[in-house]
């Protein structure tokens, strides 16, 4: 019973994890294995079997949940890419006020802190203005600049998984990689269901060998910084990722990708839009009714 336990709660992790704005980190606490996530992440190394009974099945789930739900919104994003990113920024969106409760949960309200959130923000848009945002699946866009970005992008991901509130989704929406994991996770779905086709593997070995040590040393390395941070500067690092979640949003209507399946702005196409942005923000407010301590 407690490994079927485990493995439904890494799913329901795996799951959040890959929808922009739902934090697994939050939905951890809910169900109670937060404190033993962190636990058995930092004492791999050194109390391995009982860490491994723990971790096995939860990221086995995880690992489901994050096929399942990747491979969905990647349908979605193929035929309604605007729609169903305007649906992401509300949940980013809606995730705001719980973050800002978090934020202000030890030392209050000073000016000083929403200065950093200010900064943070104004540097994630300029980020999404500046840096264009690459397309692997083109022919030939593949390159060691890219597998660096995906590392990065991994590894902060990953270290996104112990913060309450914050979307491992939303970190790779900060580095312009959503879309390629989306499609790259639809590949492997695809390869598992016709194994051998070295067509399909190719692709998903040069997107998921970088990507996956990028997440393999964020859970071992930026996860203890993080840590660190969130024990000595915890008012200061909450207030930045405040900052780093609402420059998001601009930087998810600044995204190229945003705009795969729509050949023009029309009324109806945006109207569907503001409809998705607040039915998006509405399901993440209700997450963050949830018990989060």
């Amino acid at each position: 019973m407690q490994f079927l336990f485990l493995l439904l709660t890494g799913l329901a992790l795996g799951a959040a994890n890959i929808v922009p704005g739902i934090s697994g980190a939050t939905l951890a606490v809910i169900f109670r294995v937060y404190d033993r996530l962190i636990e058995s992440i930092n004492t791999l190394f050194t109390e391995t079997k009982k860490a491994l009974l723990f971790l096995v099945p939860v990221g086995i789930g995880m690992v489901i949940g994050i096929l399942v739900i990747g491979t969905v919104l990647d349908g979605f994003f193929e035929r309604f890419s605007f729609q169903t990113s305007a649906l992401i920024a509300g949940l980013v969106a809606g995730g705001i006020p719980f973050i800002h409760n978090q934020a202000i949960s030890k030392d209050g309200k000073k000016p000083f802190y929403y200065i950093v959130a200010v900064i943070a923000a104004a540097a994630i848009i300029v980020l999404a203005v500046v840096v264009p945002t690459p397309n692997v699946e083109a022919a030939g866009d593949f390159s060691w600049g890219f597998a660096i970005l995906l590392f990065v992008g991994g590894m902060a991901a990953a270290a996104a998984l112990i913060v309450p509130g914050v979307s491992g989704a939303m970190v790779l929406m900060l580095f312009g990689l959503l879309s390629t994991v989306m499609h790259t996770i639809a590949l492997i779905t695809d390869y598992l269901r016709t194994p051998f086709d070295f067509v399909l593997l190719m692709p998903i070995l040069e997107i998921g060998i970088p990507l996956g040590l990028g997440i393999v040393a964020g859970i071992l390395l930026a996860s203890k910084l993080i840590s660190i941070l969130l024990k000595k500067h915890f008012t200061i690092t909450y207030f930045a990722i405040l900052g780093m979640v609402i420059g998001t949003i601009f930087a998810v209507f600044a995204n190229p990708d945003t705009y795969y399946s729509v050949d023009r702005m029309t009324a109806g196409l945006v109207v569907f839009g503001v409809i998705a942005f607040f039915a998006g923000m509405i399901i993440a407010l209700m997450f963050g009714k949830r018990p989060a301590q």
